[in-house]
């Protein structure tokens, strides 16, 4: 990733647009957000498991929330799970 990171804290439409589709189609918003391998994978396991009860979807899509907002400051791995999770969830 070559691209310059200038701190910017708000979220836009396309980040928001990423995280919605990652609780009805997961895995889709992180192929948004870049982490193409990452959503193939996790796009995969959803259909494998049947969703896991639907914990799979809650937290791919709390992980895309994640990613996008640490992409707004920094670049982020392919396979970095809840980046900075701390700062952004509380926990």
């Amino acid at each position: 990733m070559n691209q310059e990171y200038a701190p910017q804290q708000q979220l836009e439409t396309k980040d928001y647009l990423a995280i919605i589709l990652s609780l009805f189609l997961p895995g889709v918003g992180h192929m948004m957000l870049g982490q193409v391998v990452k959503g193939i994978v996790i796009f995969a396991v959803t259909v494998c498991t049947c969703a896991g009860g639907g914990l799979l979807l809650v937290a791919v899509a709390l992980d895309a929330f994640c990613v996008a907002r640490a992409l707004k400051e920094r670049p982020v791995g392919d396979w970095e799970f809840f980046p900075q999770h701390q700062r952004f969830l509380g926990f």
